[in-house]
């Protein structure tokens, strides 16, 4: 197992990325919180709201060929250049829709109804969206349905379990990034590869969204066809999903104005302000990347920011779990149990999916907001939880998920508090 990251960012950088949030420390009404909910909102970069803000009371249409027209339409096409960057995606189609479970929604089913009878694989940890979607569209379209179990320990679905189910009559694959319950993350050079090797006909669709936020991916490393983004989990705004589709997923038949060209995803009139609102994220990671490395090419600029979010969240990680000389870790709490962690290492996402043993989760969940901390708990009541936790043995966690602006004070007095509830 690879030893995590113990180094936080430097105070400079750190201060000045914290100031670039709203709400970091204190609540809608002032009052001082810690929001360390972050795989269920999100928090808001205060750039990427005053841009939104900036460009949508425009009201000029982009579609027209005067001046004012053409520089709102230039946020359109350097917004689907940094969703590209981002990915590292050449070619394709960039696509856009309300949120990123109705675009992986649409997308698996636009390939499923599309392709001759065969089988769909999905995963017993997947997202609703997506594992919904496979599910709607085996039952609509004549498709078996295969489900890939997932291994109890580590929350992730094994690359072998996944293989087993996929043979020359696989038509779509989906495969889930990054668990946004378990914090499982699959290594998606490795896994899609490995699908296309066994089959290279079948269409790979990925789950992103929590991923995205704190891990670089590297498309041009990969055999994906559909990817989706979700902007508010990146610090962006609600409202809107971004997907990015090869040749051969765009060019299937789906909803879209016949005049337009076959691989066109876009419904009615785009909207400049949610590109160039997603600009000033990348724009953001960009930031953090110039800070280590000088000036760079964009994307360079976007691998260097993305490692170091990812060292940064290991580096909180680490200290979640194991504490310091002078306040203990979870793991050493006798109360306290944490999943998946020790049985993936550094392919553990900033999630801590933790339980306790004197007092219930959702009770844990009302003293840390007592003591000004939002956690989560994923309970098998919700239709969001209950497939995902009895796929690892569980009927409910607390759920802990800081990101890369927080700081060793955010971490101590969140080990304060667990500390607290473990010897109630």
């Amino acid at each position: 197992m690879t030893e995590r990251n113990k180094e936080f960012f430097p105070d400079e950088l750190q201060n000045k990325l914290r100031d670039q949030f709203y709400y970091l420390d204190t609540d809608l009404n002032g009052d001082k919180r810690l929001f360390f909910e972050n795989a269920g909102g999100a928090l808001r970069l205060k750039s990427a709201v005053e841009k939104y803000t900036e460009v949508s009371i425009i009201p000029d249409s982009p579609v027209r060929n005067y001046d004012i027209a053409q520089i709102i339409n230039q946020y359109i096409t350097d917004g689907k250049g940094d969703i590209r960057q981002l990915l590292n995606a050449t070619g394709g189609e960039v696509a856009i829709s309300l949120t990123a479970s109705k675009i992986i929604f649409e997308m698996i089913t636009a390939a499923a109804i599309y392709l001759p009878k065969g089988n769909v694989v999905a995963t017993s940890i997947d997202h609703p969206s997506s594992f919904d979607a496979c599910q709607f569209s085996s039952e609509q379209y004549g498709h078996e349905l295969r489900v890939a179990k997932a291994d109890a320990a580590t929350g992730s679905i094994f690359l072998e379990e996944l293989l087993s189910h996929i043979d020359e009559e696989t038509r779509v694959v989906s495969l889930i990034l990054t668990s946004n319950i378990t914090g499982a993350m699959h290594d998606l050079e490795t896994y899609t590869k490995a699908i296309h090797d066994k089959n290279s006909e079948t269409i790979i669709i990925v789950d992103a969204v929590q991923g995205a936020p704190h891990e670089l991916i590297d498309l041009s490393k990969c055999y994906v066809d559909g990817i989706n983004l979700a902007p508010y989990k990146m610090f962006g705004l609600r409202g809107t999903g971004f997907a990015w589709m090869s040749e051969r997923l765009a060019a299937v038949p789906h909803h879209r104005l016949l005049a337009t060209d076959e691989t066109n995803w876009d419904l009615g009139s785009a909207t400049p302000a949610l590109y160039a609102s997603f600009s000033q994220v990348v724009n953001y990671i960009c930031s953090i990347g110039q800070y280590f490395i000088g000036e760079a090419e964009r994307r360079t600029l976007i691998e260097e920011g993305m490692t170091r979010i990812q060292l940064q969240e290991q580096a909180i990680l680490n200290r979640l779990l194991n504490g310091t000389d002078s306040i203990e870790g979870t793991k050493k709490l006798k109360n306290v149990t944490i999943h998946f962690e020790a049985a993936n290492g550094v392919k553990q996402d900033l999630i801590l999916a933790m339980t306790f043993s004197n007092i219930s989760n959702s009770r844990a969940v009302e003293i840390y907001k007592e003591n000004n901390i939002q956690v989560f708990a994923r309970e098998s009541d919700s239709h969001y939880s209950k497939r995902i936790l009895e796929a690892v043995g569980l009927e409910s966690l607390v759920r802990v998920s800081p990101v890369h602006v927080h700081n060793a004070a955010d971490v101590d007095e969140f080990l304060r508090v667990t500390k607290l509830i473990n010897e109630m």
